[in-house]
């Protein structure tokens, strides 16, 4: 073998490690990229790695569970009804999630939001007063709690009130909330806060700080 020879060899295999790790990275199912989706359609070409086909077993399960479960089931029956009003006019999530809570009978709602999305809670709190419902809001800064008091350090001094999603959760568990509605929770925070709710969780206003509380402009500034 030459001396050049065994460079290249290294840098070939080099080449086929890193493929190797690109594909490992890879979506596992093909949903995300799939451009007829033939399951929306009740076709029956399913393209190669299509959970329809490979998951069967969850799917069969999961059609059990919406028969059978009272709750999810009727969960289900409402949500399609959801979108449109009896005029046909689209609904904004606003009021699907208050036709929801209609439609559910529930009487106990609580509302976990970010501190810098007070003004949006007030707002969502006032129309909930506006039925015969127990409305339990609750802010992230719940607590006055120092963000050194767990362990977390400060960027700046002087007092910094860490967000405190598993109280909002547990305040809502005391009160026996049968849905929480967020609003403006931080990334994490959200996730810990439906961790630990014992209560429906669904969201009205998922954060984005840089384009205005709307995700979907992000993914559209992102080049892939």
């Amino acid at each position: 073998m030459q001396k050049g020879e065994g460079y290249g060899i290294i840098f070939l295999i080099n080449i086929v490690y890193s493929i190797q790790e690109v594909n490992k990275m890879k979506a596992i199912y093909t949903c995300g990229i799939c451009p007829k989706k033939p399951c929306a359609k009740g076709e029956a070409n399913f393209p190669k790695n299509c959970p329809t086909v490979e998951r069967r077993d969850i799917v069969e399960q999961s059609v059990a569970i919406y028969k059978q479960d009272e709750m999810v089931h009727k969960i289900m029956n409402f949500a399609n009804t959801l979108p449109k009003k009896k005029n046909g006019e689209l609904r904004s999530r606003t009021e699907e999630i208050i036709e929801f809570i209609k439609q559910m009978g529930f009487k106990t709602i609580g509302v976990a939001f970010c501190y810098s999305t007070s003004k949006e809670a007030k707002q969502f709190v006032k129309l909930l007063e506006q039925y015969d419902l127990k409305i339990v809001p609750v802010c992230c800064k719940v607590g006055s709690i120092d963000i050194e008091d767990i362990d977390i350090q400060k960027d700046k001094e002087g007092f910094v009130a860490t967000c405190n999603p598993i109280t909002q959760a547990e305040i809502m568990n005391q009160e026996n909330t049968e849905l929480n509605v967020v609003i403006g929770l931080c990334v994490g925070h959200d996730i810990l806060f439906n961790k630990y709710s014992k209560g429906l969780v669904t969201t009205l206003v998922a954060k984005d700080r840089k384009y205005a509380h709307c995700p979907v402009k992000g993914l559209e500034a992102v080049k892939v």
